[in-house]
This record gives structure tokens, C-alpha cells and sequence, in this order.
């Protein structure tokens, strides 16, 4: 056979014979590169050919191939019989550098307990429907980088070698990876999965990186071991997840970044290492029920609520287990000594109160004694953030300056028309709004001439009682008042700010 043409009417004429008359003819011609790249496999004679147990070898050619359009409406328990036309390389074994780059398959495209050698390329390869790689064994660095998956990916008990590239793959529905072993480093960078997508039982031995990545609603780590440093910075949940039960510990994991827009379950993990969550958001609050050494996960900066991102009414739940949740999280914060993520937990807890109560009130008396307490917390948020902004309130005072000077104007403006110099009048009538924004000292810098001044514009000194009109009095009374609550909260902000850690 050594003068024998091998090109790819020799391969497709020798696959058309079935497994055993290939896999004789690769163990007599182990050096000879196979090519299928290219061609259509809907199209006769190719769609008869079933890959299933060849052995292909080194550098096995199938890049831009075409299984598109083939359906398949068998449920993986029935999918061991070939339907012309799909991809079927079930138990096929693979040497190193096998290409299957930009290649299309259709429904049912099977791997399963397929075996391939370092340096499988699925580079921009297209999946239909029930991807099958359940079982298969990879080598070092596998690379599916954008690839897209249809529903129903399974990987599992897949066992990869070192250096897996998943980056920029996007996953439909039901990704499954169970039970999956990963090398030295598996990268999922800003890899996009669909509703659940799951990870449960699977091992990850060496780096592990889903910086970026997307997940729908109920995505799932159960009982997934990460033994070396693995991020999901930056990574957004739009639902549910879980990275519960223990089945080892956390060793070097970071969500920096990461928005869990659903309920984020932690029970029972152990934190071996500091865990970065700093600037992690929560959109409900999660569950760390459990978690020994809470003390050493890194919630800097980290924002907890208990409605959805994107939302424009007020915070508002009737679920009476989002207090309970917060509760529980703000004893970790409090282990942490993470007093600002515990002053926010407590603001959310009292929020999410509002709800709870207006559903099941005890009694007349409790419930608008608490419809009482929304109204004042209204307040506490408009002027100073509950707390947590000096800016806010220092705003708002300098802000009642203008409004008082203007409203001071308006109720002296008869006697104002009286006054002899205009120009002066207006002026003591801002130094009265200046100095009432001082609490305790605006009324001491009002001394009797310049209450002559205001209140007996145009009217002899001698026979003019310097008393101000009907209301003035209390609108001073109501700016001190607001001047006082300002300045607390400048201070409360101030002391929060600083305290210590």
C-alpha cells in the first residue's frame, strides 16, 4: 500500500466499510494523517458512514465539516442505534491534535466514551441538541473556545487532562458536567450557559477560571471540589445557585465581582483560605448557613437585597424566610467585623420588615405604630442614606439655606415693602437663614436692632414692639429643628465612616 493514493475519496470509500476493515488498516498505517475536512456528511455515500470505535489517530482531520440540519428525536436511553446522517464517534479513539474546528453538527452528535490524545481543537464548533460526551477522556489542553452548544450538553464523567479551554462557549439549556475531572487549569472565561447548567460531584484539580461567565436560573455546584485557586469574578447568576455541601473545602475561590441575581446557597462549605467576595452583589439574600471559618471570607464592599436587579418600585417582600436570611448573614458579617456590610444587612432586615407586617399584622396598635416607622424611615432615607452618607444631609442643609432665605422673604414681604434700604433688608433676611442653619446659634446672633429692623420696617423704634408675624416664628423653630437633624446626621455618617474595623 506504500504507493496507495490516500486522499479523501480513499477515507470515505474505507469508513463506508465499517469499524473493523478501518481499524485494521490504521494499525498497518499508524503514520498516515486521516482527512475529512470539509465535507458534507448529510450528503450520500457520507451520511451512511458511523464513526463509532475507530481508531483515528495523530492529527485527525474533520474541520469544517457539516452534520447541520439532522434531527434527532431519540432520548439519550435510546441512542444506540445510527440514523444516517448524525455524528456518531461513540468509543472512537482519537490520537493527539484532533481538529474539529468550525465544524457543524446536528441533533445527537455523540462522544461518549470517545478518547482523545493532547490538543483536541473544537474551536467555533456548532452544537445542535444532546451533545453526547458522557465518558469521554481527554488529553492535555482541549480547547472549545466559542463554541456553541444547543440544549442538553452532557460532559458527564468526562475526564479532561491539563489546560481545558471552554472560553467564550455558549451553552443552551442543561449543560451537564457531573462528575467531570479537570486537569491542571479549565478556563470558562465569559463562557455563557442556560437554565441549569451543572457542575454537581465535579472535580476540578488544577486552576480554575469562570471569570465573565454567564449562568441562567438553576445552576448548580453541588458538591464540586475546587483543590486550587478558582475564580468567578465577575460572573453573573440571573437565578438560582448552589455550591453546597461539603464535600471539600474551599481552598482559594474569589467572587469578586459576581451578581447572584437568585438565591445563592453556601451551607455546610468550608473556607480553608480567604474567599474574595468583595464587590459581589446579592439580589437576595444567600445562605451561608453553617460555613465553619466564616471569618475568613472577604465581603469588602460586597451589596445585599432582596429584589431583583432592574427594579424601580420600592423594596417590598411578603416572603417572611428574607428577614430570617438576613438575620443569619449579618452574624457573619458581624464575625468578619464587617460593620458596614452589618449596619446594610440591618437597613435591608428593617426594609423587608414593611412587607412582612402590612401582611400579617398582630394588632391595630403594632401596625400603624410600624406604618409610623416607614413613614420616619422615608425620612431617614431622603436625608442621609440611613447613615451612610455625610454628603447627603450636608446637601440637604446647605440646600434649606436658599429655601428658608426664600420663605422668609415671602412671609415678610409686606413689611419688606415698608423698609427704608431694600437691599439691607434682603440681606439681614439671608443672615437670619445663614445662622439658623447653625443649630443653638442662629437666634443668639439676632440681636434686638436687627429685630427692629425686620419687624418695624417704616415704623418709629420707640413705638414699635419687635414682634414677628403670625407663623414666622414657626418656620424658624421648623429650621432649627432641620438644621439640628442635619448636623446629627453629618456626625452619625462621620462616626460610622471612621469607626473601627
Amino acid at each position: 500500500m506504500a504507493n496507495e493514493k490516500y486522499d479523501q475519496e480513499f477515507f470515505i470509500s474505507l469508513a463506508l466499510k465499517r469499524k473493523d476493515a478501518w481499524n485494521d488498516w490504521r494499525r498497518a498505517n499508524k503514520g498516515v494523517p486521516v482527512t475529512f475536512a470539509g465535507i458534507d456528511f448529510r450528503k450520500s455515500p457520507s451520511d451512511k458512514i458511523n464513526f463509532e470505535g475507530f481508531e483515528l489517530g495523530d492529527h485527525a482531520d474533520f474541520s469544517g465539516c457539516n452534520w447541520a440540519g439532522v434531527e434527532w428525536k431519540q432520548v439519550p436511553e435510546e441512542c444506540n442505534t445510527f440514523e444516517p446522517g448524525r455524528a456518531r464517534f461513540t468509543g472512537s479513539v482519537f490520537g493527539s491534535k484532533a481538529n474539529f474546528q468550525r465544524t457543524t453538527f446536528g441533533a445527537g452528535a455523540d462522544f461518549s466514551g470517545a478518547s482523545f490524545g493532547d490538543d483536541a481543537f473544537f474551536h467555533s464548533v456548532v452544537f445542535a441538541e444532546w451533545a453526547f460526551f458522557k465518558g469521554t477522556t481527554f488529553g492535555k489542553f482541549t480547547v472549545f473556545s466559542h463554541a456553541a452548544f444547543g440544549n442538553n450538553a452532557l460532559f458527564t464523567r468526562a475526564i479532561f487532562g491539563d489546560y481545558v479551554i471552554f472560553g467564550h462557549a455558549n451553552f443552551g439549556d442543561e449543560a451537564i458536567f457531573t462528575g467531570v475531572a479537570f486537569g491542571d487549569e479549565v478556563n470558562f472565561n465569559a463562557a455563557i450557559f442556560g437554565d441549569q447548567a451543572n457542575f454537581a460531584d465535579a472535580e476540578f484539580r488544577g486552576k480554575t477560571n469562570f471569570t465573565g461567565a454567564a449562568f441562567g436560573d438553576a445552576a448548580n455546584f453541588t458538591g464540586a471540589v475546587f483543590r486550587a485557586e478558582a475564580k468567578f469574578d465577575k460572573t453573573r447568576f440571573a437565578g438560582s445557585v448552589a455550591f453546597n455541601r461539603e464535600r471539600a473545602p474551599f481552598v482559594n475561590i474569589s467572587f469578586a465581582d459576581t451578581r447572584f441575581e437568585g438565591e445563592a446557597n453556601f451551607s455546610g462549605r468550608s473556607f480553608e483560605q480567604t474567599a474574595n467576595f468583595t464587590g459581589a452583589r446579592f439580589y437576595y439574600p444567600p445562605d451561608f448557613d453553617s460555613v465553619p471559618n466564616a471569618g475568613k471570607i472577604d465581603f469588602t464592599g460586597a451589596h445585599v437585597r432582596f429584589v431583583p436587579p432592574n427594579t424601580w418600585w420600592p423594596h417590598w417582600t411578603e416572603d417572611s424566610k428574607i428577614p430570617v436570611r438576613l438575620r443569619a448573614f449579618r452574624k457573619i458579617a458581624e464575625e468578619t467585623k464587617n460593620h458596614d456590610l452589618e449596619r446594610d444587612l440591618y437597613i435591608e432586615e428593617r426594609k423587608a420588615e414593611r412587607g412582612i407586617y402590612w401582611r400579617w399584622p398582630r394588632n391595630a396598635a403594632h401596625f400603624f405604630a410600624h406604618c409610623l416607622w416607614m413613614i420616619v424611615m422615608g425620612f431617614y432615607w431622603a436625608l442621609a442614606d440611613y447613615g451612610r452618607s455625610f454628603i447627603q444631609p450636608a446637601a440637604w442643609l446647605i440646600a434649606s439655606v436658599f429655601f428658608f432665605d426664600w420663605r422668609y422673604t415671602e412671609d415678610l414681604t409686606p413689611l419688606m415693602a415698608k423698609a427704608p434700604d431694600v437691599e439691607k433688608y434682603k440681606q439681614a433676611l439671608g443672615m437670619l437663614a445663614l445662622g439658623n442653619a447653625v443649630p443653638f446659634v442662629g437666634p443668639l446672633t439676632i440681636d434686638t436692632k436687627i429685630k427692629e429692623f425686620l419687624f418695624c420696617a417704616g415704623e418709629i423704634a420707640d413705638k414699635c414692639t419687635p414682634i414677628p408675624p403670625e407663623g414666622f416664628q414657626f418656620l424658624v423653630i421648623f429650621q432649627n429643628l432641620f438644621s439640628i437633624i442635619c448636623v446629627f446626621f453629618i456626625g452619625l455618617a462621620l462616626r460610622n465612616y471612621f469607626r473601627i474595623k
